[in-house]
């Protein structure tokens, strides 16, 4: 869109702030529920849903992987626990895409985006480290089952709280920019 002096207006990106009040909403809403086993079970994983949701908006793909028109593809193994909560975000835009979750049962990644798995069980996913796909796991590094993709950002349970660690040098060799607000909120920046 034209300004009245001929300059392109850019979009804007997430700020920290928004990025911070989301997950701070996120957070307060989880402190607000009963202490139940099965409701902080269930909290845990909309929380997770939630940082996954937030560390796509603050990722950066190459031009050509982000057609104009399509989804913001996430990919779900198979019976992943995260699967049902990150279906609640189908639709949600995504830095001018609309989201969509997609569960994958024969390791193929091809068209996604973002690839959520468990890297204690073995999967069948096979992720070249070139590719434009930012994996993740809701589970330590250190846990990883041989086979398994290295997971750029692990979630992890630290304290009963939802933490994450970000594996940079494998975004970049994946030609992924993750924004320094993101870096910053890592516990761990390798």
């Amino acid at each position: 869109m034209s300004t009245p002096h001929g300059s392109v207006r850019r979009a804007r990106r997430p700020g920290p702030r928004r990025f911070c009040a989301v997950l701070g909403a996120v957070l307060a809403g989880v402190a607000c529920m009963g202490a139940t086993h099965a409701q902080m079970q269930a909290s845990e994983v909309q929380v997770k849903a939630a940082f996954i949701y937030n560390f796509a908006l603050f990722t950066n793909w190459p031009a050509d992987v982000m057609q104009a028109d399509a989804p913001m593809v996430v990919c779900v193994t198979a019976q992943h626990p995260l699967q049902a909560a990150l279906e609640k975000l189908t639709g949600k835009p995504v830095r001018g895409h609309r989201l969509e979750i997609r569960k994958i049962n024969d390791g193929a990644v091809t068209g996604c985006h973002v690839l959520v798995f468990d890297a204690r069980t073995p999967n069948g996913v096979r992720v070249d480290p070139a590719a434009p796909v930012l994996t993740v796991s809701d589970s330590p590094k250190s846990q990883r089952a041989a086979g398994n993709p290295e997971p750029m950002i692990a979630l992890a349970l630290h304290d009963d709280r939802v933490v994450f660690d970000i594996d940079a040098v494998a975004a970049r060799q994946a030609h992924l920019q993750l924004s320094s607000q993101l870096l910053r909120l890592a516990r761990t920046v390798q």
